[in-house]
């Protein structure tokens, strides 16, 4: 008999489809320059995380509430990483305050968040991806707080998400959207 080694891990990878607790490494805004023409830039912000590849960062463009304006996407990594806050301001209506918080990416870096990885399924690849809305981590903060329930609340809404931009992205072989609740037969003649 020879004595042999095998490792120790019970099973699980950073690339699993699911939640994952990671360490943000690096941080840079940039802009996706459209060729469409009467089309507007895109600016976004891209990171990074310790232990995970270059190519497994998260991207999230800049949206914007149509009522109010208030870009929201970014602004949630920042309030959801506890990073850049420098303040929350009570509402001029008494409803809900407002973050202050300083968008320098630099800030983003050391912080520790929880990221959704799911699987890519375009043309039949089945790439691992980092969805483009966060989670907090459970964290008493200086201006915010964030509770299991809190925290279990936001990663209910991502994996929603998630789920309905992997129905709509569906492909079947043809290359025509399938309707994922559809039944296959009806409405056929």
């Amino acid at each position: 008999m020879a004595i042999k080694t095998m490792s120790a891990s019970t099973g699980g990878s950073k690339f699993d489809e699911g939640w994952h607790e990671v360490v943000i490494s690096k941080a840079e805004y940039g802009v996706y320059e459209s060729d469409v023409p009467d089309t507007d830039d895109k600016r976004y912000l891209d990171v990074w995380f310790e232990d995970y590849p270059d190519n497994m960062n998260l991207r999230a463009y800049e949206v914007f509430n149509k009522a109010t304006n208030e870009e929201f996407k970014v602004a949630n990594i920042f309030k959801y990483a506890n990073a850049g806050i420098v303040g929350v301001l009570k509402d001029p209506n008494g409803k809900h305050p407002l973050i202050q918080f300083d968008d320098e990416a630099k800030g983003l870096v050391g912080k520790t968040i929880n990221i959704y990885v799911y699987k890519e399924n375009k043309s039949g690849n089945k790439y691992s991806r980092v969805f483009d809305s966060i989670a907090p981590i459970v964290q008493e903060g200086e201006h915010l707080s964030f509770k299991t329930t809190d925290v279990d609340s936001i990663k209910s809404g991502a994996e929603k998400r998630v789920k309905n931009m992997l129905e709509a992205t569906k492909k079947s072989a043809n290359g025509f959207t399938e309707k994922v609740d559809s039944e296959p037969y009806a409405n056929q003649f």
